[in-house]
């Protein structure tokens, strides 16, 4: 393992027998990238390498080396909440607020929904935004590698969650009307797996919306960080649905949620066919891609504005 990734877990206070690796890019494949900054925030005020890169085929943008499957099912289950928030317990305030964004979605989307249906939230928390749909009467299920989130979701609040990583949901094949993934993707380990899982109990003509922290809301050195392990932009948030047969429909940067999470960007797609390799590829040739040459001079321009406020 690299010695800044040994730094880096002394600073979290992980400690274990974990593994790294190099990996290509999640979503064309390609191997080759060009490094977009290799010092991040790497949480409590500090800052640590952590590269970022930019694939060279179609600009998607993740962290890269990264560690095995065990230290982040070690992370997210037991250190996450800690780190980012200073305690395992879900506050009134953050309740509070997904119940709310809950109830902006559900009046956002609702006119693209049936009456009825079943819903499953991936990274659901402790399963606050699930409250509205079910009013509604809505099927839910909630499910979070978080197991003190989750477990304060079912216990106080009596919600549908189960403490599961994403990439070992067993899920009900054909069920979902609705499937919700909402700022999570940027977290999983595996976001290839964890959308054929979805894909496998989506209902035929079901409908994906995806969240991603899309628009940085700082300088790199800050908005790059630890907990995401890759960043979604319009263009590669739409390459991720497509290549799991998805068909965008609603691509935006309207806070379609409410205005707690400020520089979110939402697409929703309908399921179709999953395209070849070939047909996949051929898309990002067609144009839809973003170069590393766009994607470096986008960060460099940010950084200079944020460095003038």
């Amino acid at each position: 393992m690299e010695q800044f990734l040994k730094e880096y877990m002394k600073h979290i206070d992980m400690e274990g027998d974990y593994t790294s690796e190099y990996i290509p890019c999640e979503i064309c494949g390609d191997e080759s990238n060009t490094v977009v900054r290799d010092v991040i925030s790497i949480g409590r005020g500090a800052f640590g390498k952590l590269p970022v890169v930019t694939c060279n085929t179609c600009g998607f943008l993740y962290q890269n080396p990264r560690f095995n499957k065990e230290f982040y099912e070690d992370y997210y289950a037991r250190h996450y909440r800690d780190v980012i928030f200073g305690n395992t317990v879900p506050s009134p305030e953050f309740i509070e607020d997904q119940i709310k964004r809950g109830e902006l979605l559900f009046e956002s989307i609702n006119s693209y929904l049936p009456d009825s249906g079943a819903i499953l939230d991936v990274g659901s928390s402790v399963g606050g935004m699930l409250k509205t749909f079910m009013k509604h009467g809505w099927e839910a299920l909630g499910t979070d590698p978080d197991i003190g989130f989750v477990d304060y979701g079912k216990e106080k609040l009596d919600l549908p969650v189960i403490a599961v990583g994403a990439e070992e949901m067993e899920l009900e094949d054909n069920k979902y009307d609705l499937i919700i993934i909402m700022g999570s993707l940027e977290h999983v380990y595996d976001p290839n797996k964890t959308l054929e899982l979805c894909r496998k109990a989506a209902k035929p003509d079901s409908l994906l919306l995806l969240e991603g922290r899309g628009h940085p809301q700082s300088a790199t050195k800050t908005y790059f960080n630890q907990n995401h392990h890759r960043y979604f932009t319009l263009n590669s948030i739409e390459l991720m649905m497509i290549k799991h047969g998805w068909q965008p429909f609603m691509t935006t940067d309207d806070s379609i949620c409410g205005p707690t999470r400020p520089g979110g960007i939402y697409s929703m797609g309908r399921l179709g066919a999953v395209p070849t390799d070939e047909e996949f590829l051929k898309v990002i040739r067609s144009g839809k891609r973003e170069s590393p040459e766009t994607v470096l001079t986008k960060f460099e321009e940010l950084d200079r504005k944020w460095s003038e406020t």
